[in-house]
């Protein structure tokens, strides 16, 4: 989406509503805007339930969703998050061995298993760059837990294609050096576009949030990106589970920055 700018006055909306709408409606909420009150005057934010007074706003309002974030801000932002950052198997920023030779083991319910180092996932003409969101649940309301960053990775898809998903297996399991796990349904993970990465901005994800390589989901709350992965392991199980962001995964909550422009105060 392009950069999209307008002249708005009175009361300010939220990106978060902004961005889930399409650009048509972004124009029909700045033509729709109510003209600079004068100042002092109440304007009514919730018919019936509050009111508040203030100055009359006005000014430009911007917005951007390609703009892609720096790997300092990107390392600030994700760096608290245990499965994100600091799980012991790099020194400082720089991952503690040669991360190209990073194996992952490719098994389970398949055909024909096999394991593929990073070296040979960079190699991959399937290889592909795209800019993606990711944003941490507890994100603030300046955004700053929110970063885009244009990753570089192979679809989780393609590696299992090139094995051979078994008929009526549907759980794909991530496990991390460190032993931790993440379960996804088979359905959401070929529907979704989730690469394992190992370029950030086109550095080497150690640059960023470390180790030698990370899942990322597309449309997916962060917490369940997994870095530094030794295996992907296909699974048949009784019942396949939870989707991210349904009612049975208890995360019903939108991976979207949650920015908003306060009533008469900054955004940062």
């Amino acid at each position: 989406m392009n950069d999209t700018t307008k002249k708005i006055a009175g009361t300010a909306g939220s990106l978060l509503l902004l961005g889930s709408m399409g650009a048509g409606a972004v124009t029909a909420f700045a033509e729709e805007a109510p003209e600079a009150a004068p100042a002092g005057d109440e304007l009514s934010l919730s018919e019936g339930v509050q009111r508040a007074s203030a100055e009359a706003v006005q000014g430009d309002f911007s917005y951007t969703q390609t703009l892609v974030s720096s790997n300092d801000a990107i390392a600030r932002a994700m760096g608290a998050a245990a499965y994100l950052c600091g799980n012991g198997a790099f020194e400082g920023d720089e991952f503690a061995g040669d991360a190209t030779q990073w194996p992952i083991a490719i098994g389970g319910d398949v055909q024909n298993s096999y394991v593929a180092t990073v070296a040979e996932l960079q190699a991959d003409p399937e290889a592909q760059k795209s800019i993606m969101g990711c944003s941490c649940a507890g994100n603030p309301a300046d955004g700053s837990a929110s970063v885009n960053a244009e990753v570089t990775g192979v679809a989780v898809a393609h590696l299992l294609e090139m094995a051979g998903v078994e008929a009526g297996a549907n759980t794909v399991v991530f496990r991390s050096a460190d032993g931790y796990e993440v379960a996804l349904p088979l359905r959401y993970v070929v529907q979704h576009y989730c690469p394992v990465v190992f370029d950030v901005n086109d550095s080497p994800i150690a640059h960023t949030v470390g180790g030698a390589n990370q899942l990322w989901l597309g449309s997916t709350s962060a917490r369940y990106f997994a870095k530094n992965i030794v295996s992907i392991t296909v699974e048949t199980r009784d019942e396949a589970p939870a989707a991210p962001g349904s009612e049975e995964a208890g995360d019903t909550y939108a991976n979207l920055p949650n920015i908003g422009v306060f009533f008469g105060g900054d955004v940062a």
